[in-house]
């Protein structure tokens, strides 16, 4: 892991350009739509940070099968599998229809030890729960690190994966994420994190007992 400090090397020579100089050059535009999604999921780690959840330990490699590790789901006593969605009004290009965004829930292969992904492996959704976050600001002069600009919603999978219609999509709009969510500020995400393991704990309980 760089901190940020380390300079390319030629000829035992360091150069003037640093990892920092990387970083900004290649992810500082955070509107960009791939800069946004990790941004989203730096802001959910946060979130648990704060409450003692490390979320994730390792640096992100693309390959994980879900986002976050999250807080124990009661019951299934393990740590609670989170994947991060992320939608904005404003982009790196214009959009002219804010009022149908959507996020991505299609189900997806499991990687296997290698990270690969086998050619017939089934596709599932490997999360236990989905926080959809919402960049609401329609101005590019606005600061996207002013979390009052954002919004936040979080839904179990098992009520996708229960509801026939859901279950069969790739994509929720953002008005069914407001039907089947609170709509949420940074403060409420990590209580509202914690509610949905426990009713995640509750619905594999009943499912035993049945």
């Amino acid at each position: 892991m760089y901190s940020g400090n380390e300079n390319l090397i030629n000829d035992g020579q360091y150069l003037p350009y640093s990892v920092l100089d990387f970083w900004q050059w290649a992810y500082s535009n955070l509107i960009h739509n791939v800069s946004r999604g990790t941004f989203a999921e730096f802001i959910v780690k946060s979130a648990l940070e704060q409450n003692n959840i490390p979320g994730n330990c390792e640096n992100k490699t693309g390959f994980e099968p879900y986002d976050l590790d999250g807080p124990i789901i009661p019951f299934l006593n393990r740590a609670s599998r989170i994947e991060v969605k992320s939608a904005a009004f404003v982009q790196q290009w214009d959009i002219k229809h804010p009022d149908r965004t959507s996020f991505g829930i299609a189900p997806a292969k499991l990687p296997d030890e290698t990270g690969d992904y086998p050619q017939f492996a089934a596709k599932q959704r490997n999360n236990d729960l989905y926080v959809f976050t919402l960049y609401t600001a329609k101005d590019r002069r606005r600061n996207i690190l002013d979390l009052s600009w954002w919004q936040f919603f979080v839904l179990p999978t098992f009520l996708i994966n229960n509801d026939p219609k859901l279950n069969s999509q790739k994509t929720i709009s953002l008005s069914k994420v407001k039907e089947l969510c609170t709509c949420l500020s940074f403060n409420d995400l990590y209580p509202a994190i914690i509610s949905s393991c426990e009713k995640i704990g509750k619905y594999y309980s009943s499912i035993k007992e049945q």
